[in-house]
Parts: C-alpha cells; structure tokens; sequence
C-alpha cells in the first residue's frame, strides 16, 4: 500500500490546488493578508506572472487539457530558491503599480549612475591631459 502512494505522490499535479483542510473563504482571507507583504517584497525584486494553471477536479476541462486562465503569481527569489505567492485578481492592479515605480526608480538611478560616470571620466582626462 505504501508504494501506490508513493507513486500517486510522485504523479501528483504541481499545480494549484486548494488544501484540503482550507475553506475557500479562509484561503481567500489568507491571500488579502499576503498583500502587505508581497508590496514590501515588490519594491525590491520580483515579478508578476499569469499562469494557466489545473485545478484538480477530476470533471473540470482542466482534466481535459484545457487550463484555466488569469491566475497571477509573484515570483522572486529568496536564498537561490524561486518562491510564488497567488495574487488575487482585485490586488493585481497595486502589485503592477509597484512594480512600475521600482523599475522607473532602477532607470533614473542608472541614468544617475551614468552620468555620474560620464563626468568622473571627464575629470580624469582633463587631469591627464588625455581625451577620451
């Protein structure tokens, strides 16, 4: 017996299913508490994704091969290991928003950071004598 579960385990579906203990209203309260946090984590790294996902019902299309759409994911790494946490559809707006401000952030820094070194060279060459 053992080893039949052994291989349902192995054979299991990586993809999104509901804990089994977990109502739905519990789960969707859970994701609304992750929000703070995914925020936080966003205006550091990351990404959101939108992934096609099974549901794990034996009579839904998904079974089938016909995935269900719209499913958003945060994705970054922690320690080398890639971590995803579901971002319920209402709060997908205010992780995008977040996301937007960092990168704009990241490209004003390296213009930033570019002419910073434009004028660092500037100033070596005029101290040299050689233009560069």
């Amino acid at each position: 017996m053992r080893g039949q579960e052994l291989r349902a385990q192995r054979t299991k579906s990586k993809d999104v299913e509901l804990h089994k203990n977990v109502s739905r209203a519990r789960a969707s309260k859970k994701s609304a508490e992750m929000l703070p946090k995914i925020l936080a984590i966003a205006a550091r790294n990351g990404s959101l994704q939108t992934q096609r996902v099974r549901c794990g019902k034996a009579n839904c299309k998904c079974a089938r091969g016909e995935l269900h759409n719209g499913y958003s994911y945060f994705f970054w790494r922690l320690g080398g290991r890639q971590l995803k946490w579901y971002v319920r559809r209402e709060d997908v707006p205010a992780v995008r928003a977040v996301i937007n401000d960092r990168a704009s952030r990241n490209r004003a820094w390296r213009a930033e950071l570019s002419e910073a070194r434009a004028f660092l060279r500037r100033l070596m060459s005029a101290a040299v004598g050689v233009r560069i």
